[in-house]
């Protein structure tokens, strides 16, 4: 039987797909949001298995990604995240889940207090950008993309990095031939960037980064970049959305 499903899993709910489900739409995937962190009792057999997925998408959090005694479900999304590259399917994952994404390759992710840096949180352009890669590339015309965390992912000579940041080496890296992970938020829209910032939580972690007119300074921000970000997230994340229908296709 064709894999058919397109399986996210949040950690946060706030932290939503944004743009990712937006290009899923009007597909013929089956998209299956969950999340297992808030799921009491999580266990292995409350996924599906790998070989029904077309598709696997991790989304953000503020979790570290190897407080797994904390936050149990977070080795359950190691242990698929590794299934999933090992199988081929399709795979994105995006702040915490690039980090989860770099843990199932044995790639290390240091806090930002172990590395002597400050949290990244704001609108600021990706540098480096790999132009040939069919996810990242596209962004290297951005003006600017949303970072939001404190830990970072630590590349290994093998690793290949997509594009970087002056405070994070790492911003995108892939993981395969189908499956990348990206630090920052390719998915938020000025929506879901207001969604954020309503949160207590997410208002206090700005103004402690950029200042007592952060939350002004993110939306204005936001709003600004949107127009010419939004078509260059769309290139990107339409590779994406044909490789899980081609998977789909069997």
């Amino acid at each position: 039987m064709p894999a058919r499903t397109v399986l996210i899993l949040q950690h946060v709910e706030v932290e939503k797909p944004g743009l990712i489900l937006d290009a899923l739409r009007g597909s013929d995937l089956d998209v299956d949001v969950r999340n297992l962190v808030e799921t009491p009792g999580a266990a292995a057999d409350d996924l599906p298995p790998v070989a029904e997925l077309a598709g696997l998408v991790v989304m953000g959090g503020p979790m570290n990604a190897d407080d797994l005694a904390g936050h149990p479900a977070l080795k359950l999304e190691r242990d698929l995240l590794a299934d999933a590259l090992r199988a081929g399917v399709p795979t994105l994952g995006v702040c915490l889940g690039a980090q989860l994404l770099a843990r199932a390759q044995g790639i290390p992710v240091r806090t930002g207090a172990e590395l002597g840096r400050e949290s990244e949180i704001g609108w600021a352009p990706l540098r480096d950008v790999d132009r040939a890669d069919p996810v990242v590339g596209p962004l290297a015309e951005a003006p600017a993309v949303l970072h939001w965390h404190g830990d970072r992912i630590v590349p290994g000579p093998e690793t290949r990095v997509l594009a970087s940041t002056d405070s994070t080496p790492c911003q995108a890296f892939r993981a395969g031939p189908a499956a990348w992970g990206l630090q920052f938020h390719l998915e938020v829209t000025p929506e879901l960037l207001d969604d954020w910032l309503a949160e207590p939580s997410f208002a206090v972690e700005a103004a402690g980064a950029l200042g007592p007119d952060a939350l002004d300074r993110l939306r204005r921000d936001a709003r600004a970049t949107a127009p010419t970000l939004r078509p260059l997230a769309e290139r990107s994340l339409a590779h994406l959305r044909g490789l899980f229908e081609t998977r789909a296709a069997g």
